[in-house]
């Protein structure tokens, strides 16, 4: 009976220690999130292929990368090219196509939200792709709206590595880029990593089953 309850309190143990299953939700028009930082272009960046905006609160670095030079305007996030358009695809952390990435300089961060505007060009219809801190995969189709918003909130404990845009046709520039939930993951950060509570979990377990066996070999001895 013993043995039983040990079962059952292990089953019920684990259960509560698994997190629950990660995600990313991605949405079009304005308002659907506001990440609490503006990504902006005052510390002059030189046009190039990668750029780095500064958010306006916890001064993070935000590379931003395309297939082509890119040109950034000073004062709240707006990103074109020097011939006006961005439309040179190219691959972005194996990510074939796109436009346009978006990663945080320091490795050992990460993030929750994210917004941005795209403007003008041909393109109708535009592609997200937005990669969590596990290497889980984001992706969708939507229709560019009138406002040319989108954003994404990672919920359920998640963090946002990286993501990207591609699209049916060209983008006229990218503005208005916010972000929001910067935190240390550790790695290229200051913070240190935390046992996952799975991994609590399952050393209790042992720790656990380890007693057991002991008090039964006792038991058998005597």
């Amino acid at each position: 009976m013993r043995y039983l309850f040990i079962t059952a309190a292990t089953a019920a143990l684990l259960a509560l220690a698994m997190p629950a299953a990660a995600s990313v939700v991605i949405n079009s028009g304005p308002g659907a999130i506001q990440p609490d930082e503006n990504v902006l272009f005052n510390n002059g960046p030189v046009p190039g292929f990668t750029l780095e905006g500064i958010t306006n609160q916890t001064n993070t670095l935000v590379s931003i990368t395309g297939g082509e030079t890119l040109v950034a305007s000073g004062g709240q996030a707006r990103l074109d090219t020097t011939d006006g358009t961005i439309s040179s695809p190219f691959t972005f952390n194996t990510f074939t196509n796109q436009l346009v990435g978006f990663d945080l300089s320091n490795a050992g961060l990460a993030f929750t939200q994210a917004e941005f505007r795209l403007f003008g060009g041909t393109a109708t219809s535009a592609t997200l792709t937005f990669v969590d801190t596990d290497g889980e995969i984001f992706t969708q189709a939507l229709t560019i709206p009138a406002s040319g918003f989108f954003s994404a909130q990672a919920i359920d404990g998640q963090l946002i590595d990286f993501f990207s845009v591609a699209a049916n046709g060209t983008i006229g520039d990218v503005r208005q880029v916010r972000i929001g939930g910067v935190t240390d993951i550790g790695g290229g950060g200051s913070g240190a990593a935390v046992p996952e509570p799975a991994t609590w979990a399952m050393m209790i377990v042992g720790f656990g089953a380890a007693g057991a066996m002991m008090r039964r070999r006792k038991a058998v001895i005597a």
